[in-house]
């Protein structure tokens, strides 16, 4: 089945309505009416689940339980640990947080506790344990939802004393000794040679730079920390809540916390799904692959926006047609799952523009209405999609080591994975949109193409190719191409596995800066690509860091199909040296290095090739190389592509798909069709072309998959 539901706070309406808890039975009688079936719980509700210490009140939960349950909603009920009460930061302010220049964060919102403190992690275990019991047997809960987004608002890392303490601990277990230690940081260099654990400080503000090594270890230390916190609750749930699945919900690519390792023990994974000011339905689609990535399988969207939001630059209210398109691209790529964020936009708090399926005055929003068209179809729609996940042929490997190394040490400020600027929005070589595109609703060009990763999942996103974005040490042998753009930091195993891919006849494309660092984030004595030299068959000379006025330009050396034979790069150019038996792709035309390997590719015993791109030149670039190298593994286009229609599948074990063609434009659209189909959702057919409205979904079923 499709889970279909809200996230709904009955606590504040309890409060802030004359009417008090008699609006629970209108609000639940309307959910059923929109077609919704499942109902979030909870996650910032200790306050008034344990208004004072030891002192529990779950009746009025019960009684929200009782009425969502009595019109047949089921529940995800949450940990309510993100939010801690008042009475607990007064009793104990030592448990709030402190910010990289000692100041200790004021209590009063929500995340602002510190998971090494010894108070918190306790209070947080009895709190979980008390809900746990509470709802192990209720027939109305189905689930639960950890917490609430790990480390938003900057709180993945803490510099209090219970983190100084706890970091030492960590390394001491990382390194073992001290010498070793020295040794894998390179302390010899600016004599910073420690001959006691307690010397180790926390990277705070100092008068130069801080030892990258060192950053990284604290990174790595600071997800360590919130996933020890989050696992404790897993397991507290696991043992009284047998019955129950366990998610949380992650945040759109959000970089300081390690998702694989946060969500190793999780059932599934969930995340929210927000349009904020520079989003594009490419940069959503990846998110969405990236969070079934994460544990390779289905996930939830436990929040959908349902109308403007409250948080980002400049929160525009979304047209008709948004709900839906959002909520069937969320399906299409694997959501089985969809919850939106909120049932009623809030009287009180902080989030009072944030609207929901209800406005503040409790009119049904467009969000509703077509939340409601969404819950129909799904009576026809729900049963096909059984049994049915995402499959692809091509892998993006994202790597949290390489993503926390490069910001620390980009070189080129515009790779810090920071929001866009002017110069990203104009330069033609990076520009994440189509050039062809005259729809500025499509793609605005605000990709964030800091996102050095994202290059090639959009090249294939934009040509209707599946491609999932999973962990460096996933079984790559599922796949037939696998991607690594930035793959910055190489771990042995990782190498081992990238080896493997390639002797079993696999294709690794890497990207620019690729082995450059070993695990310790020290450079290899050996020339970049260091460890995985061999592979590629080529290695780097030089590399340039290219302001924002510079460019330089691609000379193909083979055929190509959609470029011509120049194409334009930036921010990075690595000048290459093949080995014999190497062939180069493409090379410079300009600056001194004119001529030098900008692109090889190597050849390997087995079937298997590697190609080492050493320069960036957004998905324009990969189109190039992916117009070549994916027809010789049969990886063709799910559709024909047009600018700005996205089209994804799920995929059942017989090889039936379901195709889902969304139209992101702001114009009507014409598929072309090779035979004719039929929309599921509404019984139209179409014989030589389908039409997509603006905004508009179609989904269509294959009883068997298409040979191209």
């Amino acid at each position: 089945m499709i889970y279909f539901g809200c996230d709904y706070y009955p606590e504040q309406w309890s409060q802030w309505l004359d009417e008090g808890e008699e609006r629970w039975e209108s609000d639940a009688r309307l959910m059923v009416e929109a077609g919704l079936n499942t109902v979030r719980l909870a996650e910032f509700a200790w306050g008034q689940l344990e208004p004072a210490k030891d002192h529990f009140d779950f009746g009025w939960l019960d009684r929200a339980v009782a009425v969502l349950g009595r019109h047949g909603l089921q529940v995800v009920m949450c940990t309510p640990t993100p939010a801690p009460p008042p009475w607990l930061t007064a009793a104990h302010p030592e448990i709030l947080q402190v910010d990289a220049r000692g100041y200790r964060k004021g209590p009063g919102t929500r995340r602002e506790a510190c998971a090494n403190q010894p108070v918190y992690r306790e209070r947080s275990r009895i709190v979980v344990e008390k809900i746990a019991e509470r709802y192990a047997n209720n027939p109305h809960v189905i689930g639960w939802q950890t917490d609430n987004e790990f480390g938003c608002g900057d709180t993945a890392r803490c510099y209090c004393d219970e983190c100084t303490n706890g970091f030492r601990h960590w390394l001491q277990a990382r390194h073992g000794d001290l010498e070793m230690l020295n040794q894998n940081w390179g302390t010899a260099f600016w004599g910073e040679l420690y001959t006691e654990w307690t010397q180790i400080p926390l990277p705070t503000p100092s008068a130069a730079e801080r030892n990258p090594s060192h950053l990284l270890d604290f990174n790595r230390f600071s997800s360590d920390t919130w996933t020890a916190y989050h696992n404790d609750q897993i397991e507290t749930l696991r043992r009284l809540c047998p019955n129950h699945f366990v998610t949380h919900n992650l945040m759109f690519f959000f970089a300081d916390i390690n998702h694989y390792d946060l969500s190793r023990k999780l059932d599934f994974v969930s995340w929210d799904n927000y349009d904020f000011h520079g989003a594009t339905p490419g940069l959503v689609a990846a998110a969405h692959d990236h969070t079934w990535g994460v544990l390779e399988r289905n996930f939830w969207v436990m929040e959908q926006q349902a109308g403007p939001i409250n948080w980002s630059v400049y929160n525009p209210l979304p047209g008709p047609n948004f709900v839906r398109l959002k909520t069937y691209q969320g399906i299409g790529h694997g959501a089985d799952g969809i919850v939106y964020f909120r049932w009623r936009q809030a009287l009180g708090g902080s989030e009072q523009y944030h609207s929901g399926l209800l406005d503040y005055a409790g009119r049904k929003t467009m969000g509703y209405a077509e939340a409601k068209q969404i819950g129909e179809e799904l009576q026809l729609l729900a049963p096909k999609l059984e049994g049915t996940r995402p499959v692809a042929d091509v892998a993006i490997l994202l790597d949290y080591d390489s993503r926390w190394a490069l910001q620390l040490q980009p070189h080129n400020r515009l790779l810090r994975m920071d929001p866009p600027n002017d110069f990203m929005l104009k330069n033609p070589a990076l520009r994440m949109d189509r050039e062809d595109e005259p729809d500025e609703k499509y793609m605005t060009g605000r990709a964030w193409i800091a996102w050095p990763f994202l290059a090639p999942y959009l090249a294939l996103w934009e040509a209707n190719i599946p491609a999932a974005i999973v962990s460096p040490d996933s079984d790559l042998s599922q796949y037939k191409v696998v991607c690594a753009p930035f793959l910055k930091v190489i771990r042995p195993e990782v190498a081992d596995n990238m080896r493997r891919f390639v002797e079993g006849g696999g294709t690794l494309i890497a990207g620019p800066r690729a082995g450059f660092k070993d695990e310790h984030n020290r450079l290899f004595n050996e020339p970049q690509p260091g460890r995985i030299s061999d592979l590629f068959g080529s290695t780097v000379r030089y590399f340039d860091s290219l302001a924002p006025e510079r460019e330089n330009e691609l000379r193909w050396t083979r055929a190509i199909t959609r470029m011509g034979p120049q194409s334009p790069i930036g921010l990075w150019a690595e000048i290459l040296e093949p080995e014999e038996g190497t062939q180069i792709i493409a090379t410079y035309t300009e600056d001194w290095y004119a001529g030098s390997a900008a692109i090889t590719y190597k050849e390997h015993e087995g079937g298997g090739k590697a190609v080492y791109v050493g320069c960036m030149g957004g998905p324009m670039l990969y189109h190039t190389l992916f117009d070549w190298l994916l027809p010789e593994h049969k990886i063709f286009p799910l559709m024909p592509s047009l600018p700005g229609v996205e089209i994804c599948a799920r995929v059942a074990e017989d090889g039936r798909r379901v195709l889902f063609l969304l139209n992101h434009t702001s114009k009507t659209q014409h598929l072309s069709l090779l035979t004719p189909v039929e929309d599921v959702l509404s019984g139209d057919r179409f014989d030589r072309s389908i039409v997509l409205q603006p905004g508009e979904v179609r989904v269509i079923e294959e009883k068997t998959k298409n040979r191209e």
